[in-house]
């Protein structure tokens, strides 16, 4: 093999040990009896519903897997979900939803992005107690998932943001700023959902992969 052939070898197989739906089958599995994620177990007869919702570029990979892990049967009988995602992202799942929250290649919110997120809290908020809730977040997931608190436009939001970018914010600062603005980030969909558990799972692209910092925190409690 050739140095070339070897460096290609190389960088494939890193793609592929973090490929967005592989990381879901090595966190969820399930038989006919139950669904384990990341080693906690939930019994089939005791989950009324099962809602996936969530925001990230790799969204459709991560809900496809989840798809694929609980299998045909219980995806009809059980799940229903909606992910934003980039537009050249969408493509047909059983019961998951894929909404184009943006065009691809543009990395700031759109109405389009609104009217998903307000979608994914309506959704979250008819759950009840007996309801699993399995968040999907991903990286791009703060520009995918934009819900502004009353009194803000988006229009406002994004002149923020990009006057905070230009200056040199770092992801940080310029999500600390962002999820201060919204009815979803920083803990917001948490809060919004009325089922009896819910359950985050996360591919970070923030360096030390702080939680509350991810996609801005839309499920973890705002600490700054």
């Amino acid at each position: 093999m050739s140095p070339s052939e070897a460096a290609q070898a190389i960088w494939k197989a890193g793609v592929a040990a973090v490929d967005s739906s592989r990381l879901i089958h090595g966190a969820v599995s399930r038989d006919a009896t139950g669904i384990e994620i990341c080693g906690e177990r939930f019994e089939w007869n005791s989950i009324g519903r099962v809602i996936v919702v969530g925001a990230g570029k790799a969204g459709a990979g991560m809900a496809a897997g989840v798809e694929e892990v609980l299998g045909d049967k219980w995806v009809d009988d059980k799940v229903e979900g909606w992910i934003n995602v980039p537009a050249d992202c969408v493509r047909p799942l059983r019961r998951i939803r894929f909404h184009a929250a943006r065009p691809a290649g543009l990395n700031e919110p759109t109405e389009e992005g609104v009217i998903g997120s307000r979608q994914i809290l309506e959704l979250v908020e008819s759950l009840s107690e007996n309801d699993l809730c399995l968040v999907l977040i991903s990286g791009g997931g703060s520009a995918l998932l934009p819900l502004p608190i009353e009194g803000v436009s988006l229009a406002d939001k994004l002149a923020v943001t990009r006057k905070l970018s230009r200056s040199g914010a770092t992801i940080q600062e310029l999500n600390a700023v962002r999820k201060r603005l919204s009815a979803i980030k920083g803990g917001g969909l948490h809060r919004a959902a009325r089922a009896g558990t819910m359950r985050t799972l996360i591919i970070s692209d923030v360096i030390g992969d702080p939680l509350d910092v991810i996609a801005s925190g839309p499920t973890v409690c705002d600490e700054g």
